[in-house]
């Protein structure tokens, strides 16, 4: 055994939308939805918020746990996503239904049931696998090599019946010839493939998200009306996020087959099958291929495929230099992850799908599933349904370069012309949006530096006249006391009817008192005790003068 294994490199062009999940979800309380776009964000986009929403959003967090205060985090943030959404750590593609409802239904309850307890809108989405470097897709290479585990059971099997009483597992050991104590025997310990990692454009985005809808394959007619599936009829569905369709080669990664040539073992202990690069291209093709031809066919007749991804797929598969790359096992076809459809995960012969029927009837077990799940940005939907799952994946050796194919190129490249219009018209309205809001800030900021000057010019007045109060006399913080007391009633004149009242019994204080008021009417143009005008007014004032030029005799005399 060289101990060194052969290595093709895959290029990866999904054909349709392909969910590979995760055990995470996208939650009202991590997104928001403007628009056609999901912006998710982290706990860092927090700190965009102004001091008033952070403590706002701290009242509604210490609140108790209940789906009232969900419901208050998740309006919350809907409300405040113009903050939120400049810091988003991803942008995701969603149609105009799905941001419907996300509006309709965010921060508010689905139903209450009859215990009371209140249901909160389903507004999770089941994320793709995801790298959390940059939030772009990648197809796992667990996912991948099952598809091709399929393939190649399906072709050793060559169409013939399970044994009795056979299960799954048993299938495919009898087929490989391995056993669960030899696993070491099973063939598939021989590939190894990879994770696919986005090596797309930066200007186009890997994902979109998607309805999940349920149609039937065949019409049913009753009563002269065609009859919905029951998954149609109770309106049910997912909402997936997908690796977007015609994204040329954007995936990459690598198959490895280990070499066992002079393995020196007893030959029963190595596996019964050492599956070749071509070998699993033929595999997949010759398992695949009708599956996808048959399934595309019939949503055709059915009037329920998207016209344009269907010519879109046929020029491609149509190609002469992508025909030739399949006829020289360069290159097949696979269908990988989420809603692929029973077909594409049993094989021929040995298949056997559980049918439900109507409530009270048993499920019977049948060749064919009777619908299927597929893509649509409508839950409605009816003529622009797309099938979930399939990818056109290319070899080469590790060095090797890709044959050019400028044909798929130029199509795929207007198909991606109005996803990169709209990554770049939101990335252009993050921009605008973070400006706006930063000259907010800034003029936020502006407002507290200033009332801060104002509060610490204040203080320091404040301060000051303490200090200035500090160094008269009891009598003269008196005085200003009633001065500021009868700020609005003509402090002087009040000082003055209080002197002639008598308030003040010593000599001295009458004099200081007397001096106060002077000064005061001084201040206000008044003081004139020298008047010799015929007006009364003033002549009044003129007497008022001279009395308290008596009292600033006292202390002379």
């Amino acid at each position: 055994m060289s101990g060194i294994p052969e290595t093709r490199k895959l290029w990866i062009t999904p054909l349709s939308p392909v969910h590979m999940g995760t055990d995470e979800d996208y939650t009202p309380t991590g997104y928001v939805i403007e628009g056609n776009a999901l912006y998710e964000f982290d706990q860092t986009a927090l700190e965009n918020l102004p001091a008033s929403q952070r403590q706002a959003l701290d009242k509604i967090l210490s609140g108790k746990a209940t789906p009232h205060l969900l419901k208050q985090v998740q309006a919350f943030f809907h409300e405040n996503r113009k903050w939120l959404i400049p810091a988003a750590v991803n942008v995701v593609y969603v149609s105009d239904e799905l941001a419907k409802l996300y509006e309709d239904r965010v921060g508010k309850t689905a139903n209450i049931e009859s215990s009371g307890k209140q249901v909160l809108n389903a507004l999770e989405i089941e994320r793709a696998a995801y790298n959390p470097r940059d939030r772009r897709l990648f197809l796992p290479g667990s996912g991948l090599k099952g598809a091709m585990r399929t393939a190649l059971l399906d072709a050793v099997n060559q169409g013939n019946r399970a044994e009795r009483g056979e299960r799954n597992r048993d299938i495919q050991q009898r087929l490989f010839g391995y056993t669960m104590r030899d696993l070491h025997q099973d063939p598939m310990r021989l590939i190894q493939v990879g994770d696919c990692a986005w090596q797309g454009p930066d200007e186009l985005n890997s994902a979109e998200i998607l309805f999940t809808v349920n149609r039937k394959k065949q019409p049913v007619m009753k009563h002269g009306r065609e009859v919905s599936s029951q998954a149609e009829q109770r309106n049910l569905y997912q909402m997936l996020e997908c690796a977007a369709p015609f994204r040329f080669r954007a995936f990459q990664g690598l198959l490895n087959i280990s070499d066992l040539a002079g393995f020196d073992e007893r030959g029963d202990k190595l596996p019964r099958f050492q599956f070749s690069f071509g070998e699993i291209a033929t595999a997949c093709n010759r398992f695949y291929r009708p599956i996808f031809e048959r399934e595309t066919d019939l949503l055709g007749k059915r009037g329920l495929l998207d016209s344009e991804w269907r010519q879109t797929v046929e020029t491609l598969l149509g190609d002469p230099a992508i025909e030739r790359r399949l006829q020289n096992n360069d290159a097949f076809l696979l269908r990988v992850g989420r809603h692929s459809g029973a077909e594409s995960v049993t094989l021929n012969g040995v298949r056997s799908i559980k049918i439900m029927k109507g409530k009270g009837e048993k499920p019977a077990w049948e060749p064919q599933a009777k619908t299927l799940w597929l893509a649509t940005g409508s839950r409605q939907d009816k003529r622009y349904l797309r099938p979930f799952g399939w990818l056109l994946v290319e070899m080469t050796e590790p060095k090797e370069a890709l044959p050019e194919w400028k044909p798929a190129e130029a199509l795929m490249a207007r198909h991606g012309e109005k996803m990169r219009a709209w990554i770049s018209t939101v990335r252009q309205y993050q921009r605008e949006l973070a400006d706006k809001l930063q000259a907010i800030k800034e003029e936020a900021e502006k407002r507290a530096r200033e009332q801060a000057e104002q509060e610490d010019e204040a203080a320091r007045k404040k301060a000051e006249e303490a200090a200035r109060l500090a160094q008269l006399s009891p009598l003269e913080r008196e005085l200003e006391e009633i001065c500021r007391r009868e700020k609005n009633n003509n402090p002087a004149a009040v000082l003055f009817n209080k002197l002639q009242a008598g308030d003040w019994e010593s000599d001295e204080n009458k004099h200081t008192v007397a001096l106060k008021i002077k000064a005061l009417w001084q201040a206000e143009n008044r003081w004139n005790p020298g008047f010799q005008g015929k007006n009364k007014q003033k002549l009044k004032q003129r007497d008022r003068c001279k009395a308290v030029e008596q009292f600033l005799n006292l202390e002379e005399d």
